[in-house]
C-alpha cells in the first residue's frame, strides 16, 4: 500500500492466463476471417455447424481472451471451459483418426494443421493455467499497469513470444511433420 492505495500486483499465473487469452483472440479473429477450415473440422467429427455459428464462437474466443488479459482470474473460468472443451474435442478428433489420416484442426483458419496429442495435451495446460489465475485470483493487466507499466510491458511481450511458440507447435510443427513422412523405424507405411 502506498499513500493509502492498494498497488496491483502482477500474479505468476497471469502470464499462462495471458498465453491462453492471445491464442483465443488469435484462434477467434481467423475464424471470424475464415470459418470454412474450422466447419470442415467439425464436420469430419460428425458436427455440422453452420458457418454462422463458427464465427460466433469466434466472437466468444476473441471476447474470453480480452476478457483474460483486462481482466485475469475473473475470465479465467471461460477461458478454462473453452480449452477443456477444445482438449475433448481434439481428443476425440484423434481417437477417430488411428488408423487412418490424421485430422486438421482448424484451429487457427488453416485446412492443413493436422490434430494430436500435442493439441489435447496444450489445451489441458493452457486450461489448467487459466485455472491457476482463477485460485491465486491473479490481476489482469489493466489493474497493474499504472503502478508497473515496464513489467506489465514486458510481461505482455513475453506472453505474445509464448503464444506465437505454442501457435507453432500446433499448427507449423505437426505440418512438417506430415511433409516428412513417418519417423524411420515407424511401422507406419
Amino acid at each position: 500500500m502506498v499513500g493509502g492505495v492498494v498497488l496491483a500486483s502482477l500474479s505468476p499465473a497471469l502470464g499462462p492466463l495471458l498465453v491462453a487469452g492471445l491464442l483465443l483472440v488469435a484462434a477467434g479473429l481467423a475464424k471470424l476471417d475464415r470459418s470454412a477450415p474450422t466447419a470442415l473440422a467439425l464436420a469430419r467429427a460428425g458436427l455440422r455447424v453452420p458457418d454462422g455459428a463458427v464465427r460466433a464462437l469466434g466472437v466468444v474466443e476473441v471476447a474470453a481472451g480480452l476478457a483474460a488479459g483486462g481482466l485475469g482470474g475473473p475470465a479465467g473460468i471461460v477461458v478454462a471451459a473453452l480449452y477443456l472443451g477444445f482438449a475433448c474435442f481434439t481428443a476425440r478428433q484423434v481417437l477417430q483418426a488411428r488408423g487412418g489420416e490424421a485430422a486438421d484442426c482448424g484451429c487457427f483458419g488453416e485446412a492443413a494443421a493436422p490434430v494430436g496429442w500435442t493439441h489435447v495435451v496444450v489445451n489441458v495446460l493452457l486450461a489448467a493455467g487459466a485455472v491457476a489465475a482463477v485460485v491465486v485470483g491473479a490481476d489482469g493487466v489493466a489493474a497493474a499497469t499504472g503502478d508497473q507499466p515496464v513489467a506489465t510491458l514486458a510481461v505482455l511481450g513475453l506472453a505474445a513470444v509464448a503464444a506465437a511458440g505454442v501457435r507453432a507447435l500446433l499448427t507449423d510443427l505437426p505440418a512438417v511433420r506430415a511433409l516428412l513422412g513417418p519417423a524411420p523405424g515407424s511401422s507406419k507405411p
